[in-house]
């Protein structure tokens, strides 16, 4: 059976009521949201259907509205439905079994089989208003990175992304082609700004110090090969809200870095270290175990801060365990607006191609489940973002995404780190793929692919 406007309606209500997503901000701009996911209301007053006519009414004006709300996947609630009452606020989606054992699929490809740990088979739609040329689209699974490479160069795999390391040896093969194109994402280490103990990293000044200290292009040579561009903002310079101007560079500078501190009532111990007022500038840097490049950045980051006298602990976790510290662990002396159980974390951020910050920067989303899991908070930035929102003319947008990008370059609420090149290695039977950072997956739609 076809999807339906009641479906739209549903899945919008179902991402509100999840206390998992980091989504939920992007749809609570409906009329009714708010209520409905405080459960003063049984539904979305703002969503009305009438046949295939969808009408979504708007507290404010939201410019992202299109791609955010447009955006949303539709879920049937056919099959969903029994998980979500309407009268019940603390029913959600979050856990059900159907999330990872589709029944029914709507788009070009429908689900075929799962054998777990080893791969995913999805089959063509002949319903479909968009006929996909391939007959099959299997998503194999690999222990590991190199796996997944050396079976894209035995031609076992047809399309891939891949690591730096192995580019030479990927272009030197004649039968894989090869696409590099920037990331639509970030990786960065964020400070957190209500951590008991570490209040020194509410200090300007410090976070400065700290982005001057850290080479960052030496984190892109080793980790990345290269691949990649240091950034010192929120916005990507492939983004069409990008605007250098008045941005800091934050060349690297170690004596530079010392003399802010210095300059802030910061002096070395005997051992090294820089303390002020009995506090050693000293940290845990923080980020998941099995990612490669985020363990080569976290002790990069501590033997380089390590030289200028900042004592870095770098430390792993499980990736579960940490999107768990970061989501809905607290500080209990801060309650529930802040103080998230880490010092600092390296992450990442995959963002949209319609910017939006409200998600990681607004003060108003530093609470349990939010993205500003750094707690920092600044009305000026919040203007900006409010502005970007709402004023909805594409000049005034990337005038308020330049001011928002201005604060945050001069703040240093992080290192913005660096954003990585994609690196996809295709299999030159394989035609119609391109890739690039806005298409979607970026690859472009597999509907689109053929084989020759």
């Amino acid at each position: 059976s076809p999807l339906t406007g009641d479906d739209f309606k549903f899945s919008i209500e179902g991402l509100l009521r999840s206390k998992k997503t980091s989504r939920r901000n992007t749809v609570d701009q409906i009329a009714g949201a708010r209520q409905y996911v405080d459960g003063a209301a049984s539904d979305v007053s703002g969503i009305s259907v009438d046949g295939n006519t969808i009408t979504v009414t708007l507290v404010n004006s939201f410019c992202p509205a299109l791609t955010q709300i447009g955006g949303v996947q539709i879920i049937p609630q056919s099959v969903f439905g029994k998980y979500l009452d309407p009268n019940d606020a603390s029913k959600n989606l979050d856990d059900a079994p159907e999330n990872t054992a589709p029944p029914v699929a709507s788009g070009a490809f429908t689900f075929k089989e799962w054998a777990p740990n080893d791969h995913v088979t999805l089959e063509r739609n002949d319903y479909y208003w968009q006929k996909a040329n391939l007959d099959e689209w299997v998503h194999k699974t690999y222990p590991n990175q190199d796996a997944v490479t050396a079976a894209l160069e035995a031609g076992e795999v047809d399309l891939t992304q891949f690591d730096p390391k192995d580019l030479q040896d990927v272009q030197s093969d004649s039968n894989i082609q090869v696409f590099k194109y920037l990331n639509l994402g970030y990786t960065f280490i964020g400070w957190n700004q209500q951590r008991g103990g570490k209040e020194f990293l509410q200090d300007r000044a410090v976070r400065k110090a700290l982005t001057y200290g850290l080479n960052v292009q030496q984190v892109i040579d080793k980790a990345l090969y290269g691949e990649g561009v240091k950034m010192v903002g929120q916005i990507l310079p492939v983004s069409w809200a990008y605007d250098a101007s008045g941005l800091n560079p934050y060349g690297t500078d170690p004596e530079y870095a010392e003399q802010l501190l210095q300059d802030d009532g910061w002096a070395k111990g005997d051992d090294g270290i820089y303390a002020k007022d009995g506090q050693k500038l000293a940290f845990t840097l923080l980020t998941n175990s099995g990612n490669a490049t985020r363990e080569a950045f976290i002790q990069s980051a501590a033997d380089q801060y390590r030289q200028m006298g900042v004592s870095v602990e770098p430390k792993t976790e499980a990736f579960d365990a940490l999107v768990d510290r970061l989501n809905q662990s607290k500080d209990p002396q801060d309650g529930d607006q802040g103080g998230h159980d880490f010092d600092a974390v390296v992450v990442s951020w995959a963002l949209t191609a319609d910017p939006d910050m409200y998600s990681i920067w607004d003060s108003n989303a530093t609470h349990a489940g939010d993205s500003n899991w750094i707690d920092y908070k600044n009305p000026d930035l919040d203007k900006a973002i409010a502005d970007s929102r709402t004023n909805c003319a594409p000049a005034d947008r990337k005038d308020a995404f330049k001011r928002a990008n201005q604060i945050l370059n001069d703040e240093q609420p992080y290192n913005f780190g660096f954003a990585a090149n994609v690196l996809l290695g295709v299999n030159r039977r394989i035609q119609g793929v391109d890739p690039g950072p806005y298409a979607r997956w970026g690859q472009a739609a597999p509907e689109t692919w053929w084989a020759q």
